[in-house]
């Protein structure tokens, strides 16, 4: 009999030594809560990519061909976004050339050939995002521009309808179209 009370003795003691050393650690808490980092502006102006589109069209009878040549503008000063990110500005420039290769049109856009239709703080920090042709109708060209927020990730910016005649006189004013081309313009 003594076997066997040393033997629970023995056991009952063993338990009591794991009883108090897990009672005894001292546990490390983690925590899984953990701080969202802070996005830096980049230390360096950021510049959209640049690029050139050329189409045919047909015209008054007759084919042009319509190059569209975005283009960053380091010389222009540069734009500051909410969160103080830098930006170079951008030039878009247009040429339209006859089927003999003579120049039609060519002119160089920036956004400040846009002012009279865009506010100034507005203008100030944005830039000239695109211009694309859209349609012949009649005796014009109309293209279609917008200037907005540099950062590609944004979709702020403002719709913009340039009218190019067959006499070279341009005319600038907002899209206010709805997005459905069924839609009749808005004339304000």
């Amino acid at each position: 009999m003594l076997n066997k009370n040393v033997f629970r003795g023995t056991i009952a003691a063993i338990a009591l030594v794991f009883l108090l050393v897990a009672c005894s650690e001292k546990k490390e808490t983690t925590d899984i809560i953990i701080e969202k980092p802070v996005e830096q502006a980049p230390s360096t102006p950021a510049r959209q990519h640049e690029y050139t589109n050329s189409n045919t069209i047909d015209w008054l009878g007759k084919s042009y061909t319509c190059e569209i040549s975005r283009t960053v503008a380091d010389d222009l000063p540069m734009i500051k976004d909410a969160s103080g990110a830098e930006y170079y500005d951008n030039r878009i420039s247009l040429k339209i050339t006859r089927a003999d290769g003579s120049v039609f049109f060519t002119r160089v856009f920036t956004k400040n050939d846009f002012s009279q239709c865009i506010d100034a703080q507005y203008l100030s920090g944005s830039s000239i995002l695109g211009l694309v042709f859209e349609k012949a109708d009649g005796d014009n060209l109309q293209f279609a521009a917008s200037v907005g927020e540099p950062d590609v990730l944004s979709d702020d910016y403002v719709p913009l309808i340039i009218t190019l005649s067959r006499a070279g006189d341009v005319s600038i004013k907002k899209d206010t179209r709805l997005d459905s081309p069924e839609e009749p313009e808005n004339e304000d």
